[in-house]
């Protein structure tokens, strides 16, 4: 009978804050936001870049950590005070003050990997952690469709996706729909060709990773906010950077490896953020520095 009165409760109070909105045409991002703004000019934002992950330690290598391995840095980050926020809590400080943790990290992943749902999502529920995982639309395509998976290097499906986007726990960023590769004398990844003309480098980008974006949406019920470079290859001119916001992309991911200051009303501040590659060798007190 409590549970259910307490039930009823939230739902009169979700009512009532539709109705104000409905009534004094505020929006829900007001409702929301409405609480004490950030005081913080700018954040420190760490942000730690992993790829593939493996039950078998003596698999690892530069691109690929044991479940053992990142399961301790978990534990590391909150003994030492972190929390784990999403791409778009970091966005909605920049852009509204929303008030963030006092040590907000982000966590990431490289490739959409479907060891990332079988091994790194259950750890995320274990200690309530958030994640962000960039998915090459095309891999994940196919893997959608495969019967029999490879668990060392499948990549995730739709199905997967849906379901860790549902939990609140992850959200998805664009790694590129088919760009992902390094062919010798060919584009690297998303970056622009020597000589390219714009309009076409332009096209390439709209065409590749905005079919990515559709079908990424679809899946996880809302269009990624972050792109991430493949190979961290991208025009140093930074012309992409206009086609990434034509997509409405908030934020951009590279490889350089420093924690990145996000700046109070600045969006380009969420342009070009660092990552810290996490390497078996790699020592996360750095990100404390």
């Amino acid at each position: 009978m409590i549970k259910k009165m307490f039930f009823m409760l939230g739902c009169l109070l979700l009512m009532a804050a539709g109705l104000f909105s409905y009534i004094h045409g505020v929006s829900e991002k007001e409702l929301l936001t409405a609480a004490p703004a950030d005081s913080r000019d700018s954040v420190e934002i760490p942000i730690i870049m992993y790829h593939s992950i493996t039950a078998d330690q003596a698999s690892e290598s530069e691109y690929v950590i044991s479940a053992e391995r990142f399961e301790n840095d978990l534990i590391w980050l909150q003994e030492n005070g972190f929390t784990s926020i999403l791409p778009s809590q970091l966005a909605d400080y920049v852009m509204y003050r929303t008030r963030l943790p006092a040590k907000p990290v982000i966590l990431s992943f490289d490739d959409g990997y479907c060891n990332n749902y079988t091994l790194a999502y259950p750890l995320l529920q274990k200690y309530n952690m958030k994640a962000v995982i960039a998915v090459i639309g095309y891999e994940t395509d196919i893997s959608s469709r495969e019967i029999y998976r490879n668990p060392a290097s499948c990549s995730l499906s739709w199905g997967e996706i849906a379901v860790m986007a549902k939990s609140g726990l992850v959200e998805f960023a664009n790694h590129t729909w088919s760009l992902h590769k390094a062919d010798a004398g060919g584009r690297k990844g998303a970056d622009k060709l020597p000589g390219e003309d714009f309009e076409n480098y332009r096209q390439t980008l709209i065409d590749d990773i905005g079919k990515n974006q559709t079908f990424l949406e679809k899946a996880a019920g809302k269009a990624p906010q972050v792109f991430a470079w493949p190979y961290g290859a991208y025009p140093m001119d930074g012309c992409a950077d206009s086609v990434l916001k034509e997509l409405d992309f908030d934020a951009t991911f590279v490889s350089y490896q420093h924690t990145s200051s996000v700046k109070a009303g600045a969006p380009d501040s969420l342009y070009g953020l660092g990552r810290w590659l996490r390497t078996p060798s790699f020592d996360i007190s750095v990100i404390s520095e």
